[in-house]
């Protein structure tokens, strides 16, 4: 599984992704979903399916769905991931986490934190440049965007229901609609079969 804690005053070393059982790509471990803004989604639709989620109070998410909840990525092969360079910002930034607070978070049950060598990821609450990333500065405005642009969309008669993962419901937008960020979601859906096999 994956504890992510706030990184404000703390340090952390960093040592290697190599060598490691690739728990952060594993749906065993808990990377089935990751929540998208809406500069995620063009780059997300080329090899996952954005799909929607209905929050505790209704409100529409869009999400990457990276597994199926019982495999790894299917991206991953021999325990390194095949498509590196086109990869998703959740990948990107692991350990690594943003947080509608706009603090940094940090997942300290990864394997190549539990090292003392490689470099700082974290020092003193201050995030190392070389694991800097935009979606990791101002999130909060970005998540207030995505949430009232989503607005429009969120009428639950638009979706169908793809299925359940870990007790969560997923979604496909149903309706017609010209809009950028829906065409990208339905071009996405092309990815469903290799991710939800065996489901």
């Amino acid at each position: 599984m994956k504890r992510f804690i706030d990184t404000t005053d703390q340090t952390f070393t960093f040592s290697s992704c190599e060598g490691c059982p690739s728990r952060c790509c594993d749906g065993r471990e808990g990377s089935i979903f990751s929540e998208l803004i809406l500069e995620d989604f063009e780059q997300v639709s080329k090899n996952f399916p954005i799909v929607f989620t209905f929050g505790e109070l209704g409100f529409l998410k869009a999400n990457v769905l990276l597994s199926n909840g019982k495999d790894f990525c299917p991206y991953v092969l021999n325990h390194k991931c095949t498509i590196y360079k086109e990869r998703p910002s959740v990948c990107r930034i692991y350990p690594l986490s943003q947080n509608i607070d706009n603090k940094v978070y940090i997942d300290d049950l990864c394997p190549a934190l539990s090292s003392d060598v490689g470099i700082k990821i974290v020092d003193k609450g201050k995030l190392s440049d070389s694991f800097s990333h935009p979606k990791l500065e101002n999130y909060q405005d970005k998540f207030i965007q995505t949430h009232m642009y989503l607005e429009k969309f969120s009428k639950k008669c638009n979706f169908s229901s793809i299925g359940t993962i870990n007790e969560i419901e997923i979604y496909q937008y149903i309706e017609k609609s010209d809009d950028k960020f829906i065409q990208f979601h339905i071009k996405s859906q092309e990815h469903l079969p290799k991710i939800l096999k065996d489901i």
